[in-house]
């Protein structure tokens, strides 16, 4: 869980991650999304997510689409409940 947390320790991260939890999203839909963030810096930060295990991505057709992985959000969500028992 340790890379989940590093992951969402920097703010675009976390606002990616918004926007990937509301569906499935491309590379470039994400860029689009935020156009004061260069689309290397955004393609960066969906990796960290990705490594961090809070975001899948698919492949469809010559695109790769995005989205947040409800059960490692969950799983947080749990961890951080049990913190404040």
């Amino acid at each position: 869980m340790d890379d989940a947390y590093g992951a969402l320790a920097e703010p675009r991260r976390r606002e990616i991650l918004r926007f990937l939890a509301a569906g499935e999203q491309t590379a470039g839909a994400i860029a689009s999304r935020f156009p004061d963030v260069s689309r290397s810096a955004i393609s960066q930060h969906v990796r960290v997510l990705a490594r961090a295990g809070l975001v899948a991505e698919r492949r469809f057709g010559t695109k790769r689409l995005y989205r947040a992985r409800r059960e490692r959000l969950d799983a947080l969500r749990e961890e951080l409940d049990d913190l404040g028992r």
